[in-house]
């Protein structure tokens, strides 16, 4: 098996995951799991899904009535037939779920997969799928702060106990605990919320779809944890007419992607997710290993 994948400049490391399409409208979830195989084998750092209950808003002008597969189902399957990579949520929504439920999942599939768990979780502005869910939108901030410290709670206290404003337990066992005895949680989003949230909340900053100069404007805000991005990559004959610190997506010939990921790390991110944004599995498959036999290799 390969080794991580990993950029290496004189101050620092840079990993490297893949996005696993089950946004995509793939019709068969083992056809998921071969690709997150497949990016541990070409040595990839982690794997990472989304998540969406509904066909919302742009979703659906994306998938049609095509399927978007359940993010912690694909990654149990993932789980089972991979030994190293990362498993990561890029994002679940938080406000969706119930801290104790979530907590039980995210530890059974942390023990089930060694002690490999990345949760990163946001809040979502598909407003029309909070009211099919029946979840209130206006507060949705609030509930994901009182829910990771409830999470939190689950997973470090055997008889877990805890007040809020949304969500209160006490007097009954909770097990099992996550392998990990930090398993990190990830903030995403792009916005000052999000980025409060990283300071007070969260073991990481994960941010979507920036440019290199947004990334060092908003950094500080994240109180100097860890940042990782998920970007989409698109190989490209010619680069795009903007320098390679203003591009929001990883697109142009290989020379360029590679300047432009030294950008990236210049900047304080320390793991790269990389999105091939397109149903075609084939396509997705070239996309992960022409990155790495043609730019990670050149670093």
């Amino acid at each position: 098996m390969t080794s991580d994948i990993f950029m290496r400049l004189p101050w620092v490391y840079v990993k490297f995951g893949i996005s696993v399409p089950n946004n995509q409208g793939i019709s068969s979830v083992r056809d998921l799991v071969d690709v997150a195989r497949d990016a541990e084998q070409l040595g990839y750092h982690s794997v990472w899904v989304s998540e969406h209950l509904f066909h919302a808003s742009y979703v659906a002008a994306r998938l049609g009535d095509r399927p978007y597969h359940e993010a912690l189902v694909v990654l149990t399957a993932i789980a089972t037939v991979t030994e190293r990579v990362r498993l990561g949520t890029s994002v679940l929504v938080l406000p969706w779920h119930h801290p104790a439920l979530l907590a039980k999942q995210i530890a059974s599939l942390d023990e089930l997969s060694g002690g490999r768990v990345v949760l990163g979780v946001g809040v979502a502005q598909t407003e029309d799928e909070f009211a099919n869910l029946g979840v209130p939108y206006g507060n949705r901030g609030a509930v994901t702060d009182e829910a990771i410290d409830a999470m939190r709670i689950l997973w470090e206290q055997d008889l877990p106990a805890f007040a809020g404003a949304h969500f209160n337990f006490s007097g009954l066992r909770f097990a099992p605990k996550p392998r990990q005895s930090r398993l990190p949680i990830l903030i995403g989003g792009n916005s000052p919320g999000a980025l409060r949230r990283v300071r007070e909340k969260g073991d990481g900053w994960h941010a979507m779809s920036l440019a290199v100069s947004e990334v060092r404007e908003r950094i500080a805000g994240a109180a100097g944890k860890p940042c990782s991005i998920r970007l989409v990559l698109e190989f490209a004959d010619t680069a795009p007419a903007r320098p390679v610190t203003e591009r929001r997506t990883l697109k142009g010939p290989p020379a360029e992607l590679i300047e432009q990921l030294r950008a990236y790390a210049s900047a304080g991110v320390d793991e790269i997710v990389v999105d091939a944004n397109s149903p075609d599995l084939a396509a997705t498959r070239a996309c992960d290993r022409r990155l790495r036999d043609e730019v990670m290799s050149a670093l």
